[in-house]
């Protein structure tokens, strides 16, 4: 499931969205990785992130483009885990995003009404009493109402029929064997349709289902069946990819009766399946469990709440149970409220495993009384089942689980000793890890008897630099030959066929409100404070500054005490480095030849009274000074001198020797070391709210929001079991609406809104 900060979107705006990622009833634990895509009508993508799940959850955005020609646009989103069940198993969601300078030659709906009759259980007995099922809706999904008549072929009128919810509805009938029947149906008080009804079967098993009460009540009614293939054997219940129950069918009568308590089960969509005794299904129905396990005992709290301009609103959300759990919320303005919205509950226990489109979800949790369990009862007659079916099963035809989670981001691959092209058996590597904003971490791995070497469970944003290197080879240079994918090839799928999308027209106070927000999209200024006019001069840099950049991470501190650049004044008549230094760096002494050179800085000492000789530092690896004694003067860049007594220099001080790359270098003693460059996570960003109350954002002029805040960072701990979160109202409050959302440990689901108004 994925919440958004809204429903739909101008250009320009962001669509800003955390994953809710479950395994069966919990969040999952075994993926690692998700894929989220926005595609347009035509199938193609327009952007994808992807992103690290933790804790069973993922936070991303989507920075729509000014000139994003309108449409219906599909948010796709898979696990690595998901492609071992087809793309149908993906999730998918329409988005509507407006542009009102940029549109689309949007094709008109032919909006033709659909109706289906679907017997309970999926067989249609003759001289049986079975249910019919129906729902009349239009291309969308939408509810229409239907009024009609069944006949058989004399066109003798058998019964009448109405819908009864949401174009929904059901009647019995008893077919004759042999005969055919007709609906005839008039929808909306308008349009008339003739529907053929399923041909009735000679034998068969009929269900029926009651699920009023604490007990789950079914009736198999078996009167027509001789067939021994068709005799009922045992049934089976099915919640969640796991067995709930198994009941053997002992005694065969004619009307079988059976019951389970509610009790006994989890709320979702529980599958009855009846067997016969060679295991072949004989009939299917979904039903409905809502024992109300997977709401969560907490409180809503209002601190503060005004609809004054720029005012603040202050909230807090208390849990008494001690577990833990990830959460997001969203606070909108409220122009026009969407009724057709999935919520995290509705997704996660209904809709995602059911075919076709559910309207308006969110009712059939609105209570759990008879009415609402009637109508949620013609929601599991009218749509089919997608987890699964047990022919495939049963003949063994299981996915082949070819696609493994790569826990995060993998680095694999083999290395070499570059002197004689043999691989590093059983040998210790050091990696340097850059990332583009500067960061700089150490890792350590070891190879095994062929070379290879691996690491995994990494997450870093963005293109970062691997060094590898090993204190066994000369200069510490390796050769590697990757083979690990990139991240975003482990989750590569071609172009799929997605949903079909019907794009909506919007309404005229809607196109004033999308005008309004195009408008300060186009010019900027909703994205943060109208500055003073100022003027920037540029200026560039020098060798040694772009050096720094590219070559010095900061790894042995900041402040150095003293630098000398070589880039910009070479030097060429020295034999090596500490030919160089010794007696030309004021402070700094070499003593000893070539095979126990030794470098003091300002006549550091031991409490012993012997001199401390200085580390010393080459490409910000620790060495010994005959490591370098040999090392080319002109093959140097920079040296720094660093302080007695810093987090690099201990006690005697730090030499760094820093050498020329690329061009500038490259001589035999200049360590050349392996480099790959990696592709980490998307990179995210983080929503702006201003804070008014303490004059820090003041200066924003116009406040026009209609995403006023968006926070999926919420948590709670056994330790930690409430969060606070507030948020200051626009320059126009009016009619704000709040979604809170999220998942716990134990699989409970938090679903909130509250309006403001």
């Amino acid at each position: 499931y994925i919440h958004y900060d809204k429903a739909n979107y101008v250009a320009g705006e962001t669509i800003w969205f955390k994953s809710y990622i479950m395994q069966g009833i919990y969040p999952t634990t075994k993926s690692t990785i998700l894929k989220v895509a926005l595609i347009n009508n035509l199938g193609f993508v327009v952007q994808q992130k992807i992103l690290p799940i933790n804790g069973g959850s993922a936070v991303g955005e989507f920075l729509l483009d000014k000139m994003l020609p309108e449409g219906s646009y599909t948010v796709k989103a898979n696990t690595t885990f998901m492609l071992n069940f087809g793309f149908e198993k993906f999730y998918y969601k329409e988005i509507t995003i407006y542009n009102p300078i940029k549109k689309n030659n949007v094709e008109k709906i032919e909006n033709t009404a659909l109706i289906n009759f679907l017997p309970e259980g999926g067989n249609f007995i003759a001289n049986v009493n079975n249910t019919i099922a129906f729902k009349c809706t239009d291309k969308r999904g939408y509810p229409l109402t239907a009024t009609g008549s069944i006949v058989d072929s004399k066109g003798k009128v058998i019964l009448n029929f109405t819908t009864i919810h949401n174009g929904m509805g059901k009647f019995d009938l008893k077919p004759t064997f042999g005969e055919s029947y007709t609906a005839i149906c008039t929808i909306n008080n308008t349009e008339k349709k003739e529907v053929a009804l399923p041909k009735s079967t000679e034998q068969g098993l009929a269900v029926k289902v009651s699920n009023i009460g604490n007990n789950l009540n079914f009736t198999l009614d078996a009167t027509t069946v001789t067939d021994k293939n068709i005799i009922p054997s045992y049934i089976i219940g099915v919640q969640e990819n796991m067995i709930a129950f198994k009941l053997p069918i002992t005694n065969i009568t004619q009307i079988i009766n059976a019951a389970v308590p509610n009790t006994q089960l989890t709320s979702g969509i529980l599958q009855l399946t009846v067997f016969n005794s060679v295991h072949q299904p004989l009939a299917e129905r979904l039903v409905f469990i809502n024992t109300g396990d997977y709401l969560p005992k907490g409180n809503f709290i209002t601190n503060k709440t005004g609809l004054g301009i720029r005012e603040k609103n202050s909230f807090t959300y208390k849990i008494e149970d001690t577990l833990s759990g990830t959460f997001s919320v969203a606070v909108t303005a409220l122009n026009e409220e969407a009724v057709n919205e999935d919520n995290i509950v509705t997704r996660l226990l209904l809709t995602t495993d059911i075919k076709g489109i559910v309207y308006n979800p969110a009712y059939y949790f609105e209570a759990n009384d008879a009415l609402h369990k009637q109508h949620l009862d013609l929601v599991m007659l009218t749509h089919g089942w997608t987890r699964y079916n047990w022919s495939e099963l049963m003949s063994n035809r299981f996915p082949s689980m070819a696609f493994k989670d790569p826990n995060y981001v993998s680095l694999k691959g083999t290395a070499y000793n570059p002197s004689d092209g043999n691989i590093l058996a059983n040998k210790p590597l050091s990696i340097i890890v850059k990332t583009k904003d500067g960061k700089v971490d150490f890792l350590s791995t070891i190879t095994n008897e062929k070379g290879i070497f691996e690491l995994s469970g990494m997450t870093f944003e963005d293109t970062t630099t691997f060094i590898i290197q090993s204190p066994f080879t000369k200069n510490k240079k390796v050769n590697t030959l990757i083979n690990s994918d990139k991240i975003s090839n482990l989750l590569y799928t071609p172009k799929t066929k997605i949903p079909i999308t019907y794009f909506e027209m919007p309404t005229a106070e809607k196109i004033a409100t999308i005008n309004n927000i195009y408008n300060f999209n186009k010019d900027g200024t909703y994205k943060g404070l109208l500055l003073d006019e100022i003027k920037i001069q540029s200026r560039v840099k020098s060798e040694k500054e772009k050096y720094e950049k590219q070559y010095v991470t900061g790894r042995l501190g900041s402040m150095a005490n003293k630098e000398i650049d070589f880039l910009k004044e070479p030097t060429k008549s020295f034999l090596n480095v500490f030919d160089y230094i010794s007696g030309r760096i004021n402070g700094v002494r070499v003593t000893g030849g070539p095979l126990d050179y030794q470098v003091i800085y300002r006549n550091a000492s031991s409490l012993m009274g012997g001199p401390i000789p200085m580390n010393l530092f080459l490409d910000e690896f620790q060495v010994e000074a005959s490591q370098i004694a040999t090392l080319k003067i002109q093959d140097v860049a920079l040296i720094k001198i660093f302080g007695l007594g810093g987090m690099t220099g201990g006690a005697g001080g730090a030499l760094a020797i820093y050498t020329k790359k690329g061009d500038g270098g490259n001589g035999p003693n200049n360590p050349i070391h392996a480099e790959q460059l990696i592709e980490g996570f998307t990179a995210t960003k983080e929503f702006f709210s201003p804070v008014y109350d303490d004059g820090k954002d003041n200066d924003i002029k116009i406040d026009d929001r209609t995403t006023l805040y968006w926070n999926p960072y919420l948590n709670l701990t056994a330790e930690n079991r409430n969060f606070t979160f507030s948020f200051f109202n626009t320059d126009k409050p009016k009619k704000y609406k709040i979604v809170l959302e999220g998942i716990f440990e134990d699989g409970k689901l938090l679903h909130i809104e509250k309006i403001l108004e």
